[in-house]
């Protein structure tokens, strides 16, 4: 008899174990991936214009909202570029390095490209690319684009901050030490975003884009430039985090 009862207990147990694990199982099975069409955005880029430049974030968590974007360091550090989930420091002075998973960020935009439309360009200056895209995409929604630009320039005009002291000025005044770079006959890649005039001051409003050379050796702010031959590629995005300080 006894041994009967212990036999039943067992299968008992046995049984309730296999039902948690076909739940848990069901459980890791149903989980939503993340959103890969949602910008991510550290900090209000009209409180980080006014000398917000502390940290707020390790790159080793950004990275984890996305895999293309721009932002910059703690004390407006340079500029930064991700591009195909590779994060670069560009400098005021000296070449693009990676960024340092450890190193933080006071503003930043992110998300995971995935390109919606593609068009080919050549021969414009950046306000007839401006002009150009304002053609192509509806600037009347409430949408966010992200744009990549692949291919060869002529010419371009970057810029990139020098790492400030507290107290820190504002983003105006910051600039006015800014290191210019004028690049000529390189192959590149220019990153960033197109925002609604509806959320001017929550970020830029406009377009506001990084670039990087394919051989890592320059980039910034993308001031001006002049484009051989290139391939714009858009990502329009409907979904937006902001994380505050």
């Amino acid at each position: 008899m006894n041994t009967k009862i212990l036999l039943a207990l067992a299968l008992i147990i046995v049984i309730a174990c296999s039902a948690i694990f076909v739940g848990l199982q069901y459980q890791a099975d149903s989980v939503i991936p993340a959103d890969k069409d949602t910008l991510f955005q550290l900090a209000a880029f009209n409180t980080f214009s006014t000398g917000k430049y502390a940290g707020l974030m390790p790159y080793n968590e950004l990275e984890k909202h996305g895999d293309f974007g721009i932002g910059t360091l703690e004390g407006l550090d340079g500029e930064m570029i991700a591009l195909d989930g590779e994060f670069y420091h560009i400098p005021s002075s000296g070449p693009p390095v990676k960024v340092e998973p450890t190193q933080t960020a006071p503003y930043a935009t992110v998300t995971y490209f995935e390109a919606d439309r593609t068009y080919n360009v050549a021969g414009f200056n950046y306000t007839q690319l401006k002009s150009y895209l304002d053609g192509q995409l509806d600037t009347s929604k409430d949408v966010i684009y992200a744009i990549k630009l692949s291919g060869t320039y002529e010419y371009a005009q970057t810029r990139s901050p020098q790492k400030q002291i507290e107290p820190y000025p504002n983003l105006t005044q910051a600039l006015k030490t800014q290191a210019v770079f004028n690049l000529s006959q390189f192959a590149g890649t220019a990153v960033g975003f197109w925002f609604p005039a509806s959320m001017d001051g929550v970020d830029y409003a406009g377009y506001h884009i990084h670039l990087i050379t394919d051989d890592r050796t320059a980039g910034g702010h993308l001031l001006d430039c002049i484009i051989s031959n290139a391939t714009v590629e858009v990502d329009i995005i409907n979904s937006y985090r902001l994380v505050l300080p």
